[in-house]
């Protein structure tokens, strides 16, 4: 019966204690809304800003697992720095011993009228941001039943010689003990709930400051799992930003192991409470390798850039020339708008170049380069379209509102040939995948395609910057050569696979690129028409 106590008490009480971290934090990140995530794009600028960011985002949303996640995101996206991110990182494991602070406190007792408030506010309120503030405290209330539940879950355990034997050792030999707690806090994802286990075990007596501070260290090791996992797939730069946080914590435990009976002794000196002592300790680390490495951040990416080796991608990411203040003056506002058009197209001209290598010449390396490029064009398509809704609201001439709404169309256009060209490069990794080869009638008619289009495209970028000189009527011509060549070469791939000269599997993506090239055309002829009428 003892034994089955235990293995519910604290199987059940760390399911609550979870389950009451994950609706805190949910109720949290909704009552917060996206505001969290533009701060943190914002408030990155500095070394210092960014520890502030990330300690008040993760003290907030009660999860440093969210805000690391949220920061390789960012990463990814080209909005945040790996230099940037250092930071954020460091502020991050400050503001997760929160939850530690707030567990050490005896509020179990409290735990279920906390419950009963969240709950009536969740259920009775008619205002969304009341029912998440309910939310979360319903969530506050079930993390304290949790570690009840815990800490008399583990109170049997006193009469078990071995396992106090084992938790001894903990003390004795640290490295026991941090193993234990990073293997602990990389299965279940939460280093809180390893650092609430801790706390609840303390409470029944059951671990000595020395054993609890090796397992705490181990916790903030094993947090790093999640930013680990998280990177997998994602950019260069999301990759360096997890090892730069495994970096800080491996680092910080091995610096801390060695005068760690000093250590012990200072968190001792800092309360009478045992639990209180545990969460100090998990405060005084984290603060302190803030602390060290702050000031070493440009050394520690220049070591993970070591460590984990790469060509970063580098693409130019959002807007360069529109600004709200100009808005009050339309004229100067569109003039810039215009600019940016402009640039957005550029970008898109680039990524022609770059699909024509991968699917042609097989260069891998600029799949990433093109990726990149395209979310670059949908995050400048997206702030335009705002910028140029609040301009559209102003008093202008009949000739440039006329001019705005032609550009909006073109935006449209622009993004969606990127689209295409994204499009194509899927086509190239699925003929890289299934081993699908053409042949050389095949490969000149795609390189014939590819350059009708750069060269419309092209015209088309001149167009939009303001050159004329017949251009507009050389992308109507261009068209319609663009046309012809996608019949003629259907028909000639037709005839390839009936005559079988070329890859069965080659005729759908054959068939997938020109259509993608040949919209590429009608996008073009759709801006040409624009300019003809709108400008």
């Amino acid at each position: 019966m003892e034994i089955q106590r235990i293995i519910f008490g604290l199987a059940g009480g760390l399911a609550l204690f979870l389950y009451g971290m994950f609706t805190l934090s949910e109720g949290l990140q909704k009552l917060a809304g996206d505001r969290l995530k533009k701060t943190m794009e914002l408030f990155t600028k500095s070394p210092l800003r960014g520890v502030a960011t990330g300690a008040v985002f993760t003290a907030i949303i009660q999860s440093s697992s969210v805000t690391t996640v949220t920061l390789l995101g960012l990463i990814n996206a080209g909005l945040v720095s790996l230099q940037q991110s250092v930071g954020v990182i460091l502020g991050a494991d400050i503001g997760t011993t929160i939850t530690a602070q707030l567990v050490a406190f005896k509020v179990g007792k409290f735990a279920l009228p906390i419950i009963a408030i969240g709950f009536l506010l969740k259920v009775i309120a008619k205002n969304e941001k009341i029912k998440y503030l309910g939310e979360a405290i319903f969530g506050f209330g079930i993390l304290f039943v949790g570690m009840n539940f815990m800490s008399d879950g583990v109170g049997p355990l006193k009469a078990s010689a071995y396992v106090m034997g084992l938790l001894v050792d903990f003390g004795k030999t640290p490295f026991f003990g941090i193993l234990a707690g990073a293997i602990f806090t990389a299965i279940i994802q939460s280093s809180s709930a390893t650092s609430g286990l801790v706390i609840a075990m303390s409470m029944q007596g059951l671990l000595s400051l020395e054993a609890a501070i090796a397992l705490m260290l181990g916790a903030n090791i094993g947090t790093c799992a999640t930013a680990l996992l998280a990177s997998i797939g994602a950019s260069l730069s999301a990759k360096r930003a997890a090892m730069i946080h495994l970096l800080f914590k491996v680092v910080g435990v091995l610096i801390i192991v060695i005068p760690l009976p000093f250590f012990v002794r200072l968190a001792a000196a800092t309360s009478s409470s045992l639990p209180r002592q545990i969460a100090n300790a998990h405060t005084i680390f984290n603060v302190g390798i803030t602390l060290l490495f702050l000031p070493l951040g440009f050394l520690i990416v220049k070591l993970v850039k070591i460590i984990v080796p790469g060509e970063i991608v580098e693409v130019e990411r959002g807007t360069k020339y529109i600004d709200e203040k100009l808005l009050s003056t339309p004229m100067l506002a569109l003039a810039n708008a215009e600019k940016d058009v402009v640039r957005m197209a550029e970008i898109v001209l680039g990524m022609i170049g770059d699909s024509k290598r991968v699917f042609l010449n097989d260069e891998k390396k600029l799949i990433k380069v093109v990726s990149a490029k395209e979310n670059s064009v949908d995050e400048i398509d997206k702030i335009l379209d705002g910028y140029m809704t609040l301009l559209s609201e102003k008093s202008m001439p009949i000739k440039d509102s006329e001019k705005l709404s032609g550009l909006m169309h073109a935006i449209t256009d622009i993004e969606r040939v990127g689209d295409h060209l994204n499009n194509i490069v899927e086509l190239a990794e699925k003929k890289e995948k299934e081993k699908v080869s053409f042949s050389g009638d095949a490969k000149k008619n795609l390189s014939d395609m590819f350059e009708a289009v750069e060269s419309i495209f092209g015209d088309t970028v001149k167009a939009l910057g303001g050159e004329d000189g017949g251009l507009i009527e050389n992308i109507f011509h261009k068209e319609g050569e663009i046309d012809m060549m996608e019949k003629e070469f259907e028909s000639a791939h037709m005839k390839r696979l009936e005559q079988k000269t070329c890859d069965p599997r080659a005729g759908v993506i054959f068939a997938d690129v020109i259509r993608n090239l040949e919209r590429i055309g009608d996008h073009s002829d759709n801006i040409a028409h624009m300019l003809l009428v709108g400008f």
